[in-house]
């Protein structure tokens, strides 16, 4: 199996994550023989070129030529998937499995026929497993079993016979893949006699299929189908050597094998993260509304996580991950833009002060171009010794004039010496080395070029490459910012004129807004969210610091519920969802009589499960349950009443337990 389609199916990356890991690798050379990292592949040569089988972000610059567009920490990422990806393929596509693979299927098919046929050499024998093998090589001579059949490098299968070669009424017979750890699930191939076929599945495809929902859509996210099927006439079973074909059956199967047991790792939050995913791909807008306690915001950060396309302990050092949480002091100066005061010439002057939103999308801008990581490198050393020495003295293009700038509060260059705040940003100078107008108006275009002139000479910034275009959006990386609690803000405060930039059907310049304080300075564009921010907001519909939630934002958002019964994939122990059902049908009942919008969240009582925590069951109810609900009755009449029927729901299996006792 090739490195991508891996990195899809075990390495949890999208497809353009892996194909730009794919194009990393092949571009990324070693310094010693030009040899591309994606040319070696052998885990044992590689490690043996590297040192060791981890990669550290300072190994990049002494081992390898990497583009000049991509920064150490990317190629780290990408030179550490791919170690990860020979190791498995060691492991799991090693020459023997597959020759262990074929002659298992020649063995299994043709007793299977045998069963099925009845010529005198059926046998009576349901199933082999690991605990029968000495049995199963009694009584299985011809053809004959062998112990390693049922055992490979990284699993191992059970090889299931029905006596006639009949289930439920097919000719019919199964190679089971079914470890403890899959829980009641199982993955087979089934061989089907008449129409000499194998086919790959998974439980989901059985009559009386009792698996969990989420297990199934997870294998279906995996684009794994219901039915796989390979000719048996193409698995060249009378040769002496497996084909491509059975390489491909085990492959697949493999996959399969390995993608349930990451299922396990990462639980059905996950599952949902990837649904979600998806859903916010196509709407760029979505807000995860429910109950207390439901996990929304570690949702939204497992989707940030799943759209980036790294691991969710990552987000927190990424900039193209963003996190605010709104409440009723939040403004449209912290959001979109403000204003800073400061002293030109010794008199207060004003200067434009960019919030966590509108930086946030111009770096996201920027991204869109590949060549950008090359000139950001470049750029923020510049700026760096800037801000050190305090300012910077850049001869002009036209004339003999020298201007002097330091940095403004934004980390752009300020004009020193004029009456006027001149500033230039990253976006004007970026613009201008592309060959473009730095500003729409044309304005300063001469002093951008000479910053771009002085990066050239004194900082080695290359020039640009016309081949690959202007200003196109062909990078892949996504950016995504959450705004937790995101109606306890104001939100048409916040937002402003942005409303209409975050609308779907207006990203990119076509939803391009003149700001609230645009009109103070000669320099301020137009504003626009680019095509690769996507926007996942948490709320708590029961939450009544802020009474309303414009309808005019409901309208750019897609809205997701995430229910109390949802966050139960959260829990492991039956006694704790026991008692969190009992309590939140207690809230919805006739006598409590409240919406599910007020049931209880497993965050709550996942501390239960936790050791660490050393929380009881009453302490979880007069710390943590009793208070908040005493709040949803406040002021009510027959408060004490209500409280005391869900103290009793929560508590009722105690007093059951110790009533039989």
């Amino acid at each position: 199996m090739g490195f991508k389609e891996w990195a899809i199916s075990s390495g949890k990356l999208n497809e353009k994550t892996a194909a730009t890991y794919w194009s990393g690798l092949t571009n990324t050379r070693f310094k010693k023989d030009g040899i591309a990292v994606a040319d070696v592949t052998s885990i044992n040569e590689l490690t043996e070129r590297i040192g060791r089988d981890t990669i550290d972000t300072q190994d990049i610059e002494k081992l390898f030529n990497k583009p000049s567009y991509r920064p150490d920490s990317d190629i780290k990422s990408f030179v550490q998937k791919y170690i990860d990806y020979l190791k498995s393929e060691t492991t799991n596509g090693v020459v023997g499995d597959y020759e262990n693979f074929f002659e298992m299927l020649k063995f299994w098919i043709k007793q299977t026929d045998n069963n099925i046929v009845n010529d005198g050499h059926r046998v009576s024998f349901q199933e082999i497993q690991e605990g029968n093998l000495d049995r199963a090589v009694m009584k299985f001579t011809e053809p004959q079993f062998h112990k390693q059949y049922i055992q490979f490098s990284d699993f191992a299968i059970r090889i299931s016979f029905f006596r006639s070669g009949r289930y439920k009424g097919e000719k019919v017979n199964f190679v089971v893949c079914r470890p403890t750890e899959f829980g009641s699930w199982w993955l087979n191939i089934r061989y089907l006699y008449d129409l000499k076929q194998l086919r790959v599945t998974y439980r989901r495809d059985l009559p009386n299929n009792s698996d969990r929902q989420a297990f199934k859509d997870y294998m279906t996210a995996l684009d794994y189908q219901k039915d796989v099927s390979f000719s048996i006439g193409e698995l060249g079973l009378t040769q002496s050597e497996p084909n491509s074909k059975v390489k491909e059956l085990f492959d697949y199967f493999h996959n399969m094998i390995v993608s349930a047991r990451n299922y396990e790792e990462v639980d059905g939050e996950n599952v949902k993260a990837m649904e979600l995913s998806e859903k916010l791909k196509q709407n760029y807008n979505l807000i995860l509304r429910g109950a207390p306690g439901t996990g929304k915001t570690y949702l939204a950060k497992e989707i940030a996580a799943s759209i980036i396309g790294i691991p969710k302990e990552e987000l927190a050092s990424s900039d193209q991950f963003e996190f605010v949480q709104f409440h009723p002091s939040y403004d449209y100066t912290d959001f979109v833009e403000g204003l800073r005061p400061v002293q030109i010439n010794g008199q207060v002057g004003f200067e434009s002060k960019n919030g966590t939103f509108k930086e946030f999308c111009k770096n996201a801008l920027l991204q869109q171009n590949v060549q950008f990581d090359s000139f950001d490198n470049i750029w923020e050393n510049f700026i760096n010794n800037v801000d050190e020495v305090g300012e910077v003295v850049i001869p002009q293009v036209r004339s003999e004039r020298e201007l002097t700038y330091s940095l403004n509060s934004n980390r752009n260059l300020k004009e020193e010496n004029v009456n006027s705040v001149h500033t230039l940003t990253k976006e004007n100078i970026f613009r201008v080395w592309q060959g473009l107008k730095g500003r729409e108006s044309g304005g300063h275009q001469s002093r951008m070029t000479a910053v771009v002139n002085y990066l050239k000479d004194q900082y080695n910034l290359p020039d640009y490459d016309e081949s690959l275009g202007k200003n196109t959006g062909v990078s892949d990386k996504k950016y995504v910012f959450v705004i937790d609690e995101i109606n306890r803000g104001e939100i048409s405060k916040i937002f402003g004129e942005l409303f209409f930039s975050i609308d779907p059907e207006y990203r990119g310049v076509a939803g391009s807004v003149s700001t609230q304080y645009a009109n103070l300075f000669e320099e301020s564009e137009k504003f626009y969210v680019p095509e690769n921010v996507y926007i996942i907001g948490t709320m708590n519909d029961i939450d009544r610091s802020v009474d309303t939630f414009d309808f005019a934002m409901r309208r750019r958002f897609s809205f997701e519920e995430i229910t109390a019964a949802d966050s139960q994939v959260m829990l492991k122990s039956d006694e704790v969802k026991n008692r969190m059902n009992a309590l939140n049908d207690a809230i919805i009942s006739p006598e409590v009589a409240l919406s599910t919008d007020y049931q209880i969240g497993a965050s709550y009582f996942r501390t239960l499960e936790d050791k660490s925590k050393n929380l009881g069951v009453d302490e979880l109810w007069n710390n943590k349950l009793k208070p908040l609900l005493k709040d949803y009755f406040r002021g009510e009449r027959n408060a004490e009443h209500k409280l005391d029927v869900l103290e009793s729901a929560y508590f009722m299996s105690d007093a059951n337990d110790s009533s039989e006792g």
